[in-house]
Formats: C-alpha cells, sequence, structure tokens
C-alpha cells in the first residue's frame, strides 16, 4: 500500500497487519470526522480529517523508528472520537480537557473488528488500546510528542510548507526534540499563535459553543441518538436537518451563515482547552527546554497560561 502526505510524502505500508487496520472500519470511518469539529460548511478555516491525521501520526512514528506496536497505537489512536470530535466535549465532556474520546477509547476498540484484526497476527488489543504506553505518541504537555507535532504540521501546510519542521525532529530515546533552536522556537512560536488564533481563539470557540447546544438539545429531544454519534459528521448533520426542528434549524443557519464576536460583559464565555508546549531542543550535545534557551519565549508561555485562566465573555451578532 502506498500513501501519498501532504506533509511526509510517500510512504510504503508493507506490514500486512497495518494494511487490514487501516482498511478497517474503524479507521475508514474517520474520513468523515473533521479534525475541527464540524463540516467546512459549518466553520471557518478549511478541515482536514481525522483520518489524514491518523494516517499522519502513524507515518511520523515511522520515520522517527517508533516500533510496530507505536506505530499501531499511532494509527489507532482517534478511533474513539464521536462526530463532530472535540465539540462533543461541550455535551458530555468538559471543554476545558477535551478528552473524552479518552474515556471511551478502550471500549471502542473493544466493539469494533480491531480485535479480530489484531488477533490474526497474534497482537493483544490491550497492548495498544492506551496510547500513553507509547511515549513517542503521547506525552503530556509541555512535551512534543507525535498527536501534537502532527496536528500543527497539517495545519501549517494547508497554508505553506512544513518539511523543514519535520526533517529537524529526532527521537532522543522515546523524546521528540529538535535539532536546532531555531527550527524550534519556529514551531514553537507557531503552536503558540495556533493557540491563540485559532483553537482557542473567539471564532472557534463560539462555534464549538453553537453546535455544542444544537447537539445536546437534539439528544435531549431524542432527534439523535448517543449510537447516532458513533457514525460520521455528516450522517448526523443529516438527521438534524431531516428533524426540522426550528431551534436545532436556527443554530445550524446560524454557524452557515456566520455572526461578528464582540467582548459583553453581558455575553456568554465559552471554554476552551489550552495547548502549550516547550519543546527540547538538542544543544552543545545535551537536550534543553526552549523556555530555558529563550527569555522571550518563556516570558510569552508564562503571558500564555495567564491569559488562559482569564474570563472571556463576548456577545454573538448574527450577520
Amino acid at each position: 500500500m502506498k500513501i501519498d502526505d501532504i506533509v511526509y510524502g510517500e510512504e510504503n505500508v508493507e506490514e500486512s497487519v497495518l494494511v487490514d487496520l487501516i482498511n478497517s472500519n474503524a479507521v475508514q470511518r474517520l474520513k468523515g470526522i473533521n479534525q475541527f469539529g464540524m463540516p467546512d460548511k459549518y466553520y471557518y478555516r478549511k478541515n482536514y480529517s481525522r483520518y489524514e491525521h491518523s494516517i499522519g501520526v502513524f507515518i511520523l512514528l515511522r520515520r522517527l523508528k517508533g516500533n510496530l506496536m507505536e506505530q499501531i497505537a499511532g494509527l489507532l489512536h482517534d478511533i474513539s472520537h464521536t462526530a463532530f470530535s472535540h465539540v462533543i466535549d461541550r455535551v458530555l465532556g468538559d471543554p476545558t480537557k477535551e478528552d473524552y474520546q479518552d474515556t471511551i477509547h478502550k471500549q471502542i476498540i473493544e466493539s469494533s473488528n480491531i480485535p479480530v484484526i489484531l488477533g490474526r497476527f497474534n497482537i493483544s488489543p490491550v497492548q495498544i488500546s492506551n496510547p500513553e504506553n507509547f511515549s513517542l505518541l503521547e506525552r503530556e504537555a509541555p512535551s512534543l510528542c507525535a498527536d501534537r507535532v502532527d496536528y500543527t504540521l497539517r495545519e501549517i501546510s494547508q497554508t505553506g510548507d512544513a518539511h523543514h519542521f519535520f526533517l529537524d525532529l529526532i527521537n532522543k530515546n522515546g523524546q521528540i526534540c529538535f535539532k536546532s533552536r531555531e527550527i524550534g522556537e519556529e514551531f514553537a512560536n507557531i503552536y503558540m499563535n495556533l493557540q491563540k488564533g485559532h483553537w482557542a481563539g473567539d471564532e472557534a470557540r463560539i462555534r464549538y459553543q453553537i453546535l455544542g447546544g444544537v447537539l445536546k438539545s437534539a439528544l435531549e429531544k431524542q432527534i439523535i441518538s448517543m449510537e447516532d454519534l458513533r457514525e460520521t459528521d455528516q450522517e448526523v448533520i443529516n438527521l438534524l436537518i431531516q428533524s426540522r426542528d426550528t431551534e436545532i434549524l436556527d443554530g445550524l443557519n446560524l454557524l452557515e451563515r456566520g455572526f461578528e464576536i464582540v467582548p459583553s460583559e453581558q455575553g456568554i464565555e465559552a471554554k476552551k482547552k489550552f495547548r502549550y508546549i516547550d519543546p527540547e531542543i538538542l544543544v552543545n550535545g545535551s537536550y534543553q527546554k526552549l523556555s530555558e534557551l529563550s527569555s522571550r519565549y518563556a516570558y510569552l508561555l508564562l503571558q500564555a497560561k495567564k491569559d488562559s485562566k482569564l474570563i472571556k465573555k463576548v456577545k454573538i451578532i448574527p450577520n
């Protein structure tokens, strides 16, 4: 199997277990799950799919010499995402943690055809059901991990070239680091700007709040079920539209038409997860965190942490 990826280029996959997993229903379903939480029609930036991200994480782990178990875990790390990805944390989880999919990851693997596929190759699902067992794949912030690196590179690739970042990455005993301070700092600054301007920006927070409200109402009115949320974004959207429920349609129309956001003490507060990194960088044969090398970045990171705790209310003005 040959994969042509926008970030990493061509990758040849010959291992039967990986080919079978990529072709499985559980992984293929991710083609219908948008990374940014909703289809482009209802968002304000061009999306990519959870499938593209999962394939990217898998390829990155291969390039960094992760073993087969870690590659499998990386390929499967997002299969527990419901429709609308982290929007569901507005309904069932905690929007400041965005970890609902983590709480059901093992359950979703067990209820899929993944164990059957793994069993054919004498691999236990227990070995790969917890991504935190694999240090290249998942690490607590502010460390780099394949998950954080890939979704950042993938977003950079939508408007520019991300290849030089990837080429500068190294695997230091299971920890992803940069060889160059210059490139590491550039990547960290981009990550910080994406957090402020996109992932936790006003527009994303409010769109998540609106769609989260729509989904919560639809569940309460039994227009959709939790089982429906195991399908794709568009399949659930179709059910919402077919309901002809005024409240539901008003929310979707607001997302589609767009709106202005203005600060207001009488407005709403829409919370979002604070994402940050402090990558390790190779310097004269040893490794140091960027904040130890750059007082500027250390200051910016401290300010970003403080800003993330501020209560910010806004008012929505429909277009």
